[in-house]
C-alpha cells in the first residue's frame, strides 16, 4: 500500500482515538497502530523491539495511571523510538533529538529532494494513486451533493441523513487530522541525518594517546598542565571538607531548626550539590581531556579527582537525609521525591566521571551513559502512580496532613480521599473532597470509549 494512503488511514484513527478527548486507552490503541505500521516498513529490524515494548508500556502506565507526567514519559518513548528505527544502533540522546526533529524536518526535506530532481520528474505519488484520491475526492462530493437534493424531496431520506452526527467535521479537526497525516508520514517516510548519525557513530568512548611517546615539549606543557590541576583540586578538596564538616554539625543541631529553615537548608544542599557537580564535571573534563591521561605523573592527580567525588558522594547522604528528615515531618511532595530523584542522577553522574577518569573514557562517554542512566530513572518513574503513594503516605504517617495539597493533585487519588474523610470526620476539607468525588465520578461516566483509563472500566 502506499506510504500516503497509509498515512491517511492512520491520521483518521489518529483523529478518531484523540482529537477533543482526553488521554486513555487510545494511547494504548495508537501505539499499536504506530509499532505495526513502522514494523511493516521496516522489516526484520530487531534492534528496536525493546524501544517498541518501552513505548507501548509507558501507554499501558497512562491507561493505568492517567497523570501529565505519565503522558509527558510516554511521548518522550515515541520521540525515542521513532529515533531508534531511522538509526538503531545510535546513541539514546541522537536518537531522541532524530525523533524530535524528524516530526518537523522530515517533510521539508522531502519536499526539497523533490524539488532538486531534474526536470521534476518524479513525484511523490504513484498515477494509480493520484487516481485513486481523485476518484475518492469527486464520489466524496458528488455522494454530500446529491445527498443534500435528495433530502428535500424524501422525509424518511432526510431523518436519516438529519440521524447521521458530522459534528466532529470542523476546521480544527482537519486541522488535527492533517496534523495526524504529517506525524504518520514522517514516520514511514523518515529524514535520515546522515552527517549526524555518521558523526555519533565515528566518537569513541575510550581516549586514545595522540602520540606513541610524547616529545620534550609536550611534556613540558603537560608537567604544567598538572602542575594547575593539581592546585585546583587541592583547593577545592579543602574547601568541599571544610563544607561537609560544616554541615555535619548543622545535621547534628538540625532538630532546633523551624521547618521553614530547615526547607532553606535542603534547597540549598541541592543547589550546593549542582554546583559542585556541575565544576567537578567541568574541570574533570578539561583536565582529563587527553594526554594528561597518560602522563608519568597523572596518577596523583587522578588521586585527589578521587577524593573530591568522594566528598561529593558524602555531600549526597548529607542532603538525601536532610530531605528524608524533612518528608519524615511534613510528608510526601513532588518537590521532595523530584530531590531524591535529582540527588540519585547525581550519583549517577558523579560514578560515570569516576568512570570516565579510572577507565580513560571520553567525553561522549559521559553524555551516552547519563542521558542512558536519566531515561531509565524516568522510565521506571512512570511505573509508579505518584499521586496516590503521596497520599497513601501522607496520610498513613504525617500527624497534620496538608490536606488541600492532597485535594490539588489529580484525581487519582480521590478514592483514598473520601474514605479518609468518612473514616475521619474531616469536616473542615469535607465539602471539597466530595466535590471532587462527584467531579470525577461524574467525569469517567461521560467518557467516551477512547477516553477510558482503568478508572473508567471500573466507575463507568
Amino acid at each position: 500500500m502506499n506510504i500516503h494512503i497509509k498515512s491517511i488511514l492512520a491520521s483518521l484513527m489518529f483523529s478518531l482515538l484523540l482529537y477533543s478527548k482526553t488521554m486513555g486507552i487510545n494511547l494504548v490503541i495508537l501505539s499499536l497502530v504506530t509499532i505495526t505500521l513502522v514494523l511493516l516498513e521496516h522489516k526484520g529490524q530487531k534492534e528496536t523491539i525493546k524501544y517498541a515494548l518501552a513505548y507501548l508500556f509507558t501507554a499501558l502506565m497512562v491507561f493505568l495511571d492517567p497523570t501529565n507526567f505519565k503522558i509527558f514519559i510516554h511521548a518522550l518513548a515515541f520521540l525515542i523510538y521513532i529515533g531508534k528505527t531511522i538509526a538503531p544502533k545510535n546513541s539514546l540522546y541522537l536518537s531522541w533529538f532524530i525523533g524530535l526533529t524528524n516530526m518537523v524536518l522530515a517533510s521539508i526535506h522531502q519536499l526539497n529532494s523533490s524539488l532538486k530532481k531534474e526536470g521534476h520528474k518524479s513525484t511523490t505519488l504513484s498515477s494509480k494513486t493520484k487516481t485513486i484520491l481523485k476518484a475518492l475526492s469527486i464520489t466524496i462530493g458528488l455522494i454530500i451533493l446529491f445527498s443534500l437534493l435528495y433530502q428535500k424531496s424524501n422525509p424518511v431520506f432526510r431523518s436519516l441523513i438529519s440521524a447521521i452526527n458530522f459534528d466532529f467535521l470542523s476546521f480544527p479537526w482537519l486541522l488535527f487530522t492533517v496534523f495526524g497525516y504529517f506525524i504518520f508520514l514522517h514516520i514511514l517516510r523518515p529524514y535520515y541525518p546522515e552527517t549526524l548519525i555518521t558523526l555519533d557513530t565515528e566518537q569513541d568512548n575510550s581516549l586514545k594517546r595522540s602520540t606513541p611517546s610524547f616529545s620534550l615539549e609536550q611534556s613540558k606543557k603537560l608537567a604544567e598542565e598538572y602542575t594547575l590541576g593539581s592546585i585546583i583540586f587541592i583547593a577545592l578538596n579543602g574547601l568541599l571538607f571544610i563544607f561537609l564538616i560544616t554541615d555535619f554539625i548543622y545535621l547534628i543541631d538540625a532538630n532546633t531548626s523551624t521547618n521553614s529553615e530547615y526547607s532553606k537548608s535542603v534547597h540549598q544542599g541541592v543547589y550546593a550539590l549542582l554546583l559542585s557537580i556541575i565544576c567537578a564535571i567541568a574541570i574533570t573534563l578539561y583536565f582529563f581531556r587527553g594526554d594528561l591521561n597518560f602522563y608519568t605523573k597523572s596518577q596523583n592527580i587522578k588521586i585527589l579527582c578521587y577524593s573530591w567525588i568522594a566528598m561529593n558522594l558524602i555531600l549526597i547522604l548529607f542532603t538525601w537525609y536532610k530531605n528524608y528528615m524533612y518528608v519524615v515531618t511534613l510528608g510526601l511532595t513532588y518537590k521532595r521525591i523530584g530531590v531524591f530523584v535529582y540527588l540519585l542522577c547525581i550519583l549517577a553522574g558523579l560514578c560515570t566521571t569516576y568512570l570516565k577518569v579510572s577507565k580513560t573514557k571520553s567525553f561522549i562517554y559521559l553524555i551516552r551513559s547519563n542521558v542512558a542512566v536519566i531515561f531509565a530513572v524516568l522510565f521506571v518513574s512512570a511505573t509508579i502512580p505518584w499521586d496516590k503513594s503521596i497520599t497513601y503516605y501522607n496520610l498513613k504517617n504525617i500527624e497534620n496532613v496538608d490536606i488541600q495539597y492532597l485535594i490539588d493533585l489529580s484525581d487519582t487519588n480521590i478514592i483514598q480521599l473520601k474514605k479518609y474523610s468518612e473514616e475521619k470526620k474531616e469536616t473542615a476539607f469535607e465539602a471539597s473532597i466530595t466535590t471532587k468525588y462527584s467531579r470525577f465520578i461524574q467525569q469517567e461516566k461521560e467518557k467516551s470509549w477512547q477516553e477510558y483509563s482503568i478508572y473508567s472500566l471500573i466507575y463507568h
